[in-house]
């Protein structure tokens, strides 16, 4: 039985881990008992607010703050809740109290400091923000802060000497950059404010308000053509964003599109009815409709504007066509049609994605990249595009920059079922001595497997403490590489930690390249029990075992891609092999009637888990399969695998090489065009007869 300290400090450290679900459970249990449980209701506010329930967050806060002898910390969360919320009278008033508990309290003196900014009392936040930078000289955020408000008191150059020492303590800051150049804009000096901007848009690709800033410096500049596309960009990945609405309100009238224009401030009041920039976004277009005091116009375009091209006309007709014949995977006919859209240099994103889809399906993989590359520069906030181009660069063993790209994978919506709101930094890679490591799987099996090896680099790499958190159906044998100290099952955190990283994040944290591989031949192993076990139901069966898995997990979105029959594979069988089938799932059901001549005997009943899976890769004399989480088990338990691949991989097979870096020994039979898998199983079939008569004759 619990009480309710380590009911709370349980709940704390699964929520620092991203596992909310279970720090809420622990949080409403303690508040059955005790309804007025102030850790409760801090920690749930704390959640709320993460999650975007931010009237429940508030409630959860002033229950919080209620108690006796609440925290300045309470307060000051509080306060910053109701500011960003609009109510600014109790976030001032929650700010007071927390610095009144606390004149030391750092935290509180910065959210006084933004609230009195916001109701317009500006030097009274430059003394909360100074006292800030006093209590944490080594704050860029007190930096930032004070720069913005010297910037509305009047005072650019003490608040660009602000903006610069941000950037002195922290030159990774997206915002630091931005707020800087809007800050040049203003003083015409555009050329640095341009550079600031651009690197704010580098550092951080959907920084919203970084587009808007570009987009006002090249309009600012006379440069309405560039500040036009600039919206254009913002437009393309985050179309309905309260800034690319305002910034499209203000800079559509200069190009005749007043209608256009209207229909954007409108639509940013709505998001946004208290922000005086819509409202004088909005004011500012409906005087323009009444009067149209403007210089006359050319075709609808001012004279002093250079020409943009004209919009390309309805392509709906056109793009159902096309996914049409990509749905039928008649790839040719699709790049035909799209080389005569994109022909035109107006055609749309959509259209280049698309492109970029086909080509990389008919193989054209340097063409494909070539393509995301180029709408990575164009439009940096489509991070969908920048997810294609980093499984392409990794594809083409690129790793350098294939990494970096990944690790937009989280933005993406079909990842957000795996993504978690860790409470903590991402470790980058550096020596953290003393501190301790989170690193947590988050993915497939397979990945799991494959990446488990730099799980023990870390270790070793961070100096640090680290905890191994593993899905349960992988920890038996992830606890046998790694001891049965710090590693626990995805979802169960009873310790706290300083810094995580997903396991698929150490590549790009430790800077891994593919000359640093293979590194070992076997880092996973069986467990003797499980081996003991099989061994002897396998007594009787003859030898040479190979085992067979001829379908992955249909819910894949490449299945179809990857997957066969078994009765594809019935060449194989003329080897004289016994074939072991551990398929998993509907397609094991093939087994019961396998190819004539194929001799096979169906394991799949039998296995219960990965532990079995794994004993019996063991005993097999080689395992043979499509890309499926057992060649992953099999390569890193360094056990003979030979993989059938469709014409384009995925991308850790790389291309045009029939093995495998990461795993030594493994052998890769790849299609030659697409869907083309008979010539794929005859070559192994022909293999798999040499393999044989080497086995017999004691050669293997």
């Amino acid at each position: 039985m619990l009480t309710f300290a380590q009911a709370i400090a349980l709940a704390h450290s699964h929520w620092q881990a991203g596992q909310a679900p279970q720090a809420e459970v622990l949080c409403r249990r303690v508040l059955e008992a005790s309804p007025e449980h102030a850790d409760a209701h801090y920690l749930l506010g704390l959640m709320a607010h993460a999650y975007g329930k931010r009237d429940m967050a508030i409630d959860h806060l002033r229950t919080t703050c209620r108690a006796p002898g609440a925290p300045a910390s309470s307060w000051s969360d509080l306060a910053e809740m109701c500011r960003q919320a609009g109510r600014l009278d109790e976030a001032l008033a929650a700010a007071r109290r927390s610095v009144e508990i606390d004149p030391a309290f750092a935290a509180g003196w910065n959210n006084l400091g933004i609230v009195l900014q916001e109701i317009g009392q500006l030097d009274q936040s430059m003394a909360c923000l100074t006292r800030v930078s006093e209590l944490l000289p080594a704050s860029a955020d007190a930096h930032n802060n004070l720069g913005n408000t010297a910037r509305l008191l009047g005072r650019p150059a003490s608040a660009e000497t602000h903006y610069l020492r941000a950037l002195e303590i922290d030159p990774l800051r997206a915002d630091v950059h931005s707020n800087l150049a809007s800050l040049l804009s203003a003083q015409q000096r555009f050329t640095e404010a341009r550079t600031l901007a651009r690197r704010a848009i580098e550092l951080d690709p959907s920084f919203v308000d970084a587009y808007r800033n570009l987009a006002d410096i090249e309009v600012s500049s006379g440069d309405v053509a560039t500040g036009l596309q600039v919206v254009e960009i913002m437009s393309a990945f985050a179309p309905q964003h309260f800034s690319t609405l305002v910034t499209r309100a203000r800079i559509l009238p200069l190009v005749g599109r007043l209608d256009d224009a209207l229909a954007c401030a409108r639509d940013a009041l709505a998001l946004q009815p208290e922000s005086l920039d819509a409202r004088d976004a909005l004011t500012h277009v409906e005087a323009q409709r009444v009067t149209r005091n403007r210089p006359a116009l050319v075709d609808g375009v001012p004279p002093s504007v250079p020409q943009l091209p004209a919009i390309p006309p309805d392509l709906t007709s056109v793009h159902d066509a096309i996914a049409a014949c990509v749905r039928a995977h008649a790839y040719e006919r699709a790049e035909s049609m799209l080389r005569e859209v994109v022909g035109a240099e107006t055609a749309p994103v959509v259209m280049w994605r698309l492109l970029a889809m086909v080509l990389r399906a008919q193989g054209k993989v340097h063409e494909a990249r070539d393509i995301l590359d180029r709408l990575a520069r164009q439009v940096p906030g489509d991070l969908s595009n920048r997810f294609d181009l980093a499984e392409t660069l990794l594809l083409l063993g690129d790793f350098e920059r294939g990494w970096c790209e990944y690790r937009y994978r989280y933005s993406l919506e079909h990842t957000q079922s795996i993504e978690r709101k860790v409470q903590r930094p991402r470790w980058d890679g550096r020596p953290i001595p003393g501190q301790t490591l989170l690193i947590h799987d988050e993915q497939g099996y397979g990945d799991t497997f494959q990446f488990l090896r730099m799980a023990r680099w870390a270790r070793e790499r961070s100096q640090a403490r680290v905890i191994l958190e593993i899905n349960l159906e992988a920890l038996p044998i992830a606890r046998r590489m790694w001891g049965d100290d710090d590693i626990v099952a995805r979802g169960t955190l009873p310790v706290t930690f300083d810094q995580h990283c997903e396991l698929m994040s150490l590549p790009m944290a430790m800077g891994l390249k593919l000359a640093d591989l293979p590194v070992e031949e076997s880092y996973l192993s069986a467990d003797p029990e499980r081996v003991a076990h099989w061994r002897e139901k396998l007594a009787d069966v003859p030898r040479p075992w190979v085992a067979v898995v001829w379908a992955g997990r249909p819910e894949h979105v490449n299945d179809g891609n990857r997957s066969v029959s078994l009765a594809q594979l019935g060449p194989l069988g003329a080897s004289g092999a016994t074939f072991l089938s551990i398929q998993k799932g509907p397609a094991a059901s093939q087994a019961s009637t396998p190819p004539d001549g194929m001799s096979m005997v169906s394991l799949s009943d039998g296995i219960r888990d990965f532990e079995d899976t794994a004993a019996i890769l063991h005993l097999a004399d080689l395992l043979v399969s499509v890309d499926s989480s057992p060649v992953h088990l099999a390569g890193a338990m360094g056990r003979p695998v030979w993989v059938l691949l469709p014409f384009v991989p995925d991308w850790r097979w790389l291309l045009g090489r029939d093995d495998s870096p990461w795993y030594p020994g493994m052998r890769l039979f790849r299609q030659e065009a697409r869907a083309h898998w008979q010539p794929v199983v005859e070559r192994m079939a022909q293999a798999l007869e040499h393999f044989v008569m080497e086995w017999r004759d004691g050669a293997i």
